[in-house]
Order: C-alpha cells, then structure tokens, then sequence
C-alpha cells in the first residue's frame, strides 16, 4: 500500500486531508467502484490506457508539481552486460514513456458524460 502512503503525502503537501471510503489493493477493484457514479478515485494516469474514462466519469487532472517516486531502469555495471540489459537500455531512452503518459491524459480532458 505504498501508493496510499504517496497519495496521503501529496494531499499533506497542499494542505488536505483525503478520507477515504473504499480502499483496494487493485486498480481494477477502485475502476470496479466508478460505474455507480456514487464514487471518485484518485489513480495514476497511466491506468487510462487500460481501463479508460468510465461512462458517466470525467478526468479531472491534479495541479501543481508532480509528487512521488521516480521509476527508472537500473542495471548492474558487469562485463559482460547481461542480454536483458542489453535489449532493455535502447527502448528505455527513447521510450518516451512521460510524454506518452501526458499525452494519454490530456486526450482525456473532460472525459466522457
């Protein structure tokens, strides 16, 4: 549940306090919970591409400096490089993963509803 313990920090930072309903372990288990209308969740914009804008929902981005971990591709520095690490380091430069991200949510401006 580290996520939580982020999302919690966040809201800190800006001076909220997020009492939460319904927690889940799962995105699927929160997305599960938007259809009803009855419900908001605050989750990654990553997940937009998976599990989209539910009928109804609207995206709402959150403002302000991004918080959080950095992820990143760490490989151990041996001779010879392992064939993973090989394969992986080209994709994982040009990969272009946080414009992909920015793109994805911004084509969701006002969602659907």
């Amino acid at each position: 549940m580290r996520n939580r313990r982020i999302i919690d920090e966040c809201f800190a930072a800006d001076g909220a306090l997020a009492t939460p309903a319904i927690e889940s372990d799962s995105v699927a288990g929160l997305y599960a919970h938007l259809p009803g209308g009855r419900w908001s969740s605050v989750i990654s914009q990553a997940w937009l591409h998976m599990f989209g804008v539910p009928e109804g929902m609207r995206v709402v981005p959150l403002e302000g400096p991004a918080h959080g971990p950095r992820v990143g591709l760490v490989v151990a520095r041996t001779e010879p490089a392992s064939v993973l690490a090989q394969a992986l380091r080209p994709p994982a430069r040009e990969a272009g993963v946080r414009e992909a991200l920015d793109e994805l949510l911004h084509s969701y401006p006002h969602g659907r509803g």
